[in-house]
């Protein structure tokens, strides 16, 4: 039986506001300029400390738990040759994640019994940016942020935060205490959502070879 991972606290590392992402030439536009409040952005809740691990290398299954959790909130199994894939298993929702186009510039996500596609990833500048669509309208920006230490986020259409992910597999998830408008987006405070949106992100560090080699998780 797996065993939850030890948390290391991520909050405290972590800018009041997210970092401002790369330009073409690597800079951070407005770097050590505190970012200017933006109309729509809701007040930031408490994050919430997640972390991927991989129980056994040989089956290429990750596991995502929630700090103090007793059990994984999802599983993930990546695979695939010349395009990747992989099946995110989050309580009772099955989704397939499938790399597409050349380079792998897309991933359709779809519902695993039904194959219907449910949202839509595309790179706009490969490993840095990229914008995730859903089929009812909602969208999502996907960024790299820090050139030294990267991470990996989340954003409304209203710049919140949602999600941060390292490439050691460590994450937080952070909700909003208010929605300015009611909107199709993804809501950190759904654990389906919630799982798809770092289960995508982990799939993108993975197969774009930027995620850490993890330790095999402690069993007993």
């Amino acid at each position: 039986m797996t065993t939850s991972p030890t948390f290391r606290s991520t909050a405290a590392e972590e800018p009041e506001e997210p970092e401002e992402p790369e330009d073409e030439a690597g800079e951070a536009p407005g770097a050590g300029r505190r970012a200017a409040a933006r109309p729509g952005r809701a007040p930031r809740a408490a994050a919430r400390t997640f972390a991927w691990t991989l129980p056994n290398p040989l089956k290429g299954r990750f596991e995502l738990w929630v700090e103090a959790g007793s059990r994984p909130l999802a599983r993930l199994t990546i695979g695939g040759l010349a395009f990747a894939d992989a099946t995110l298993e989050a309580g009772e929702h099955r989704l397939l994640l499938t790399a597409e186009g050349v380079g792998n510039r897309r991933v359709a996500i779809a519902d695993a019994a039904t194959r219907k596609v449910v949202a839509d990833f595309e790179w706009h500048r490969p490993g840095h940016q990229g914008t995730l669509r859903l089929v009812d309208g909602g969208q999502l920006e996907w960024r790299r942020t820090g050139r030294w230490h990267p991470t990996f986020t989340f954003m409304d259409r209203f710049g919140n935060l949602l999600v941060r992910l390292r490439p050691d597999g460590r994450a937080l998830g952070y909700g909003s205490s208010a929605h300015p408008e009611p909107g199709p987006e993804p809501s950190p405070s759904s654990p389906r959502d919630l799982a798809l949106l770092l289960a995508l992100g982990w799939f993108l560090l993975v197969s774009g070879g930027t995620a850490a080699r993890l330790a095999p998780a402690a069993t007993g």
